[in-house]
């Protein structure tokens, strides 16, 4: 996971707790700009380049990424994060600042992303803000950029380049408070590096995000409150057993 700068370092652990929460068995975290010394003591720091660059050997070994929470938005930074997304040969998170290095034409063939913006996030990567009809908004996003896009907001939006799509409606008010999404990119990058396909991990995480709600009052919750819940909820649905879940609306 490459994440984290000065001043936002609770994205970085919000992250990187609710990945290990949902079954990462094996985390490194790399914050580029500055030291986060409060990480999980169970994430194996992992120092990287001011380039982002990464050793070919060391990067056979990683199952996924989860680039982007609290990294912030230096421009060379934004290039840098480009240019590692080109190279990489598994599936990866784009979350948060990450997003800001991408417009729609920027990414890769034939690539193995997930996108997870909220509307000024998918106005930055469409020049445009999402339609009123949400669901073509995101289908054509995911068509242009060839990249899974999970639209954040009452109803969550997936869907993959080739039109799947799933509508997720688990969650409420609740999870607009600060820090619900980097828990949110926690979670699918933990099921991608599980073996979870990208649709799958996108749609499974915002299915279960939203259920963490079901364990928690009626205000008052903060982002920190989620991770809390997680291993009761995994277990409730069976994602212990497998990573699906039944409930979720697929337009297919």
């Amino acid at each position: 996971m490459i994440a984290g700068s000065e001043g936002m370092e609770g994205a970085a652990i919000l992250t990187v707790s609710a990945a290990q929460r949902a079954g990462a068995g094996y985390i490194r975290f790399s914050s580029p700009e500055v030291e986060i010394p409060e990480v999980p003591l169970e994430a194996v720091s992992f120092p990287v380049q001011t380039d982002l660059s990464i050793d070919e050997n060391e990067m056979s070994r990683f199952k996924s990424f989860v680039i982007g929470p609290g990294l912030g938005r230096n421009p060379e930074l934004l290039n840098w994060i480009k240019e590692l997304v080109s190279g990489l040969k598994c599936p990866v998170v784009l979350d948060g600042d990450a997003l800001y290095a991408f417009n729609k034409n920027d990414f890769p063939d034939k690539s193995q992303i997930i996108l997870t913006p909220h509307e000024g996030e998918f106005e930055k990567i469409m020049g445009e803000k999402p339609a009123l009809d949400r669901i073509s908004a995101v289908r054509k996003c995911a068509e242009e950029t060839g990249s899974v896009v999970l639209l954040k907001g009452p109803t969550t939006v997936v869907s993959d380049p080739e039109g799947n799509t799933r509508i997720i409606n688990s969650g409420d008010q609740r999870l607009a408070t600060a820090g619900s999404g980097d828990v949110l990119a926690g979670i699918i990058g933990a099921f991608l590096a599980r073996g979870a396909g990208l649709l799958e991990a996108a749609s499974s995480g915002a299915h279960i995000h939203g259920r963490l709600l079901n364990r928690l009052p009626s205000t008052g919750v903060v982002a920190n409150d989620l991770v809390t819940r997680l291993i009761e909820t995994l277990v409730d649905i069976g994602v212990d057993r497998e990573l699906g879940v039944s409930d979720e609306t697929d337009l297919g």
